[in-house]
């Protein structure tokens, strides 16, 4: 069972509950404690005050500039938490004196008895002032309808005490500086299980030492609330924005029709105006991305989209993302089609997100209209199949591909099917990686040994051997009824054989 703390109350807490949250603090040290109230309404009484109290000026200790300054000089002098003092009082010079002291000066607008009187209650029972605390802080948060807001309204409330939502190693949302690690520093940690999931988020709040350590967890398990129904809300909200984009991908798709080998022409297929709705504009120079899967695995998870959507997103808020086969579709449209300059900074930053969730990315020319929207998108996926080859975090483009794109396309597990029955004493050597490498590197090079060991990084005669060997096995190369259904095999099991990451000996 969770006790309430009986530490002494903080400077930083009082300024946020009435009467002092009306006020305009100036705190030098908000962790600063409060141990008790006096109101001073003379320079004798304010002499007589003891350490970490916090004063209120009145009457002859309230009468002008003079009286404030050497208020705080003596405030200073005896240590005192704070100086509380009427608006009529205080000034910028005097606001830019308690800086110089570092000490905390807070003006106020209401009655300085009245302050007082509230201030004295609070300090003398911190728990049920904590409590006012809570209570409006969930007021706050209950008004939060996204992550931001609630983490928001965290970080507001804290002040110099960090906090981020995180999941894994990643940094949701918040403020990163929660999680560096620092001399004096506490990291406080409360569970947030994302909902439907058995996965878990974690608060993470980075605490002075010493500090409040207590009541910071208590605010976090407070917010933890508001945080799930606001990630419960993000996800139906996502998951309504993609099923929506993916229908409207659909018609635009069934619109424009198969994309045809020649070019189409853009005037043949108009724009839907449904499509501006989206903020979609495809009525200009549409250039299609399209993300995959180094390693397809059939249609990915919704939970994937979401994650891939909000990387993908960041700082393209009105850039698409259409869940499609293995992979994703996006694309961006541009009056230039040369203008390619807002396209690569999305690229360079989704890039440590590519690479963290294994994606490789395709991006197709540009092409005018509705129908070269589709046309550049089937040009994306050839170019991410070929991506593939150059492992997580690769970008190709379709204009460099040329005509490697068809061997992207070849149904490699099929031919690898058929060497096991054709070239069965070569499928069962210890040494047929190599042998099938060599070939491939033979056959590559147009049959020039010499490059082809310049490309494998052996010597020319270790070539020969390899070569030598893999006749015996029914790899002739050189005959050249069989040259290129041989040069398609061994390109086939070279890559199914990277794909698996088989290093046979």
């Amino acid at each position: 069972m969770r006790h309430p703390s009986t530490l002494p109350i903080t400077l930083g807490e009082l300024a946020r509950i009435q009467p002092l949250a009306a006020a305009e603090p100036h705190l030098a040290d908000p962790a600063r404690k409060v141990e008790q109230v006096v109101l001073a309404e003379t320079f004798e009484r304010l002499r007589r005050c003891t350490p970490h109290g916090l004063v209120v000026l009145h009457n002859e200790a309230a009468t002008g500039g003079w009286s404030l300054a050497a208020a705080l000089h003596l405030a200073w002098e005896r240590n005192l938490s704070a100086v509380v003092v009427a608006r009529s009082v205080a000034g910028d010079s005097s606001v830019a004196l308690a800086e110089r002291l570092t000490m905390s000066l807070i003006v106020i607008d209401d009655d300085p008895i009245d302050v007082a009187l509230h201030l004295a209650g609070q300090v003398s029972a911190p728990a049920a002032a904590r409590a006012l605390r809570q209570a409006r802080l969930a007021e706050q948060l209950a008004e939060q309808t996204g992550i931001r807001g609630v983490l928001g309204v965290l970080n507001r409330e804290l002040q110099q005490v960090p906090v981020a939502l995180v999941m894994g190693g990643v940094v949701l949302g918040g403020q990163s500086a929660a999680l560096t690690e620092r001399p004096h520093v506490r990291q406080i940690e409360v569970e947030v299980h994302a909902p439907g999931e058995r996965s878990t988020a974690r608060l993470v709040a980075a605490v002075p030492v010493p500090g409040p350590a207590d009541q910071v967890e208590s605010l976090l398990r407070l917010a933890r609330p508001s945080l799930q129904a606001a990630w419960a809300q993000s996800r139906l909200d996502a998951a309504a924005r993609a099923a929506h984009e993916q229908a409207a991908f659909g018609l635009l798709r069934r619109l424009a029709g198969d994309p045809a080998p020649e070019p189409a022409e853009p005037a043949g297929v108009e724009a839907p105006g449904w499509a501006g709705e989206l903020g979609w504009q495809v009525g200009e120079a549409n250039r299609a991305v399209w993300l995959a899967p180094v390693r397809p695995a059939g249609e990915p998870a919704p939970e994937i989209t979401f994650m891939i959507r909000a990387s993908w997103q960041r700082g393209h808020t009105t850039w698409p993302l259409v869940a499609e086969g293995d992979g994703w579709i996006s694309w961006h449209s541009s009056a230039d089609p040369d203008d390619v300059t807002a396209l690569r900074r999305a690229l360079a930053g989704f890039r440590d997100s590519a690479v963290a969730h294994r994606l490789v990315i395709g991006v197709g020319r540009a092409h005018d209209g509705v129908a070269g929207l589709m046309r550049s998108v089937a040009e994306a996926r050839l170019a991410a199949h070929v991506a593939r080859e150059d492992g997580p975090g690769a970008v190709q483009w379709f204009d460099q591909v040329g005509a490697n794109a068809a061997l992207a396309w070849l149904p490699t597990t099929e031919i690898a099917q058929v060497a096991d029955l054709c070239l069965e004493d070569l499928m069962a050597a210890r040494d047929r990686a190599a042998l099938v490498q060599t070939v491939l590197a033979v056959l590559d090079a147009g049959g020039s040994l010499s490059q082809a060991s310049q490309q494998l990084g052996v010597h020319r005669n270790t070539v020969l051997a390899r070569l030598s060997r893999a006749r015996q096995f029914g790899l002739t190369y050189d005959e050249p009824g069989q040259r290129l259904a041989l040069h398609v095999l061994c390109y086939a099991l070279t890559s199914l054989w990277s794909d698996v990451t088989e290093a046979p000996s």
